[in-house]
């Protein structure tokens, strides 16, 4: 049966199945208790002022469906109400109750799914409401989504799927790609390579990447077009389809995530997120003037980000691109990603700098996870992971060794020089 429940109807419901558990006196219930009980203060979120009326409306609709009925009771004036969802949706309590409660109180933890279920049915351990969850998220109709994780929080949130509002289903995967890509900046050391078309990033998914990125370079190459020549509508579209054929984090390389096109760089944000995009990059290099824009504009524009960020779901990393422009003034570079940093990037990157000495100077004076570009002169990953590297990418690299070795091949073929 698919929901398509009302968010009056969603209380309505909700309310009966709460209530014929804990207060099995009181039930059925008469029009006026159940809008008291759909009103009530406490443990309903958010709190409603809905009229008698409005709740008989629902209770109407709600017996159309067929997971509702009312009886008058033999000596009474007034009409009673009960559910019947259990007819129509099959459930355990165990499952009743979960879903009752994200009815009522909207998306949760299993910790706080645990605690909140207890008068309805009372759960051992986090754990046993977890497979709740996924035993009802993988029904043929999804009757729960997990959402991922919010800042800060330590477990996934979950939803009831009953109503036609709340994420989509791209939202509710961005969100636990969010999540998933957020744990791997916690601890540890992960190798991200960057993708360009269906057949790079499903072939590093399948040997083991646990997140991929984008790269600018290659993007505009298989467009015809040079480095910064790209469109944000042409980095979303991209974002659109790899993100579609894997199903581990992406990573956006956003430039300076387009500050000049209508909505800025919160529009940019907003887009690459609902286009299913983990994360994103924000440079400080600004292609119009061929130059590393001054500290104090680029921290508005990476403040901009962060917040951008915070409201979509998205990891955040800052980027300083003076070793790329032959900027080697490490003491710059580390004021800049220390400002970065304290602003709110979640991980913080230097194209260029691959000296041990400076990485590790960087890990230690920088208060954020730290990315490093694989490039001629880098350390190798175990290296990395040992001076305390959160993360390495690949930049345009493997996709400038795929060109190559095409060329290299129909040279041969050819028998003439394309080089």
């Amino acid at each position: 049966m698919k929901f398509d429940l009302t968010p009056i109807e969603l209380r309505v419901l909700c309310t009966l199945m709460e209530k014929a558990e804990t207060t099995p006196d009181q039930y059925p219930m008469s029009s006026g208790a159940l809008t008291s009980a759909c009103n009530q203060k406490t443990s309903r979120d958010p709190v409603s002022d809905y009229g008698e009326s409005d709740v008989d409306a629902a209770i109407l609709s709600l017996r159309e469906r067929g997971v509702a009925r009312s009886l008058r009771p033999s000596g009474s004036r007034g009409w009673k109400h009960r559910h019947c969802l259990d007819e129509v949706l099959p459930l355990t309590m165990a499952e009743q109750s979960v879903i009752t409660v994200l009815g009522l109180r909207g998306a949760q933890s299993p910790g706080e799914l645990k605690t909140r279920t207890a008068r309805i049915h009372e759960f051992e351990s986090n754990e046993d409401v977890e497979a709740i969850l996924r035993a009802l998220s993988l029904r043929d109709e999804p009757v729960v989504r997990n959402i991922g994780r919010e800042s800060g929080q330590s477990q996934d949130r979950w939803e009831h799927l009953l109503t036609s509002e709340g994420l989509s289903p791209t939202q509710g995967t961005q969100r636990v790609m969010a999540s998933e890509f957020a744990t791997l900046h916690a601890s540890g050391f992960f190798a991200m390579p960057n993708a360009w078309d269906y057949v790079s990033a499903t072939t590093m998914a399948e040997l083991g990447a646990k997140a991929i990125a984008t790269s600018s370079v290659a993007l505009a190459a298989t467009l015809g077009k040079s480095d910064y020549g790209i469109s944000r509508d042409d980095v979303a579209r991209h974002v659109e389809q790899l993100a579609s054929f894997v199903s581990i984090p992406l990573n956006v390389d956003g430039e300076q995530l387009f500050p000049n096109d209508p909505g800025g760089i919160t529009k940019t944000v907003e887009m690459f997120s609902a286009a299913g995009a983990a994360g994103v990059s924000i440079e400080d290099f600004d292609p119009a003037t061929n130059r590393v824009i001054d500290l104090d504009a680029a921290s508005e524009a990476v403040a901009e980000a962060v917040e951008a960020c915070q409201k979509n779901h998205l990891v955040l990393t800052a980027r300083c691109e003076h070793y790329l422009y032959d900027n080697h003034n490490l003491d710059e570079v580390t004021a800049r990603l220390a400002r970065y940093a304290e602003i709110g990037a979640d991980c913080v990157y230097a194209p260029g700098v691959v000296d041990e000495v400076e990485i590790l100077h960087l890990v230690d004076e920088v208060a954020a996870p730290l990315n490093v570009l694989d490039m001629p002169g880098a350390p190798d990953a175990q290296t990395l992971e040992s001076l305390g590297v959160r993360r390495a990418s690949t930049g345009s690299s493997v996709f400038r060794k795929t060109h190559a070795a095409m060329v290299g091949y129909t040279n041969t073929f050819l028998g003439t020089d394309l080089s």
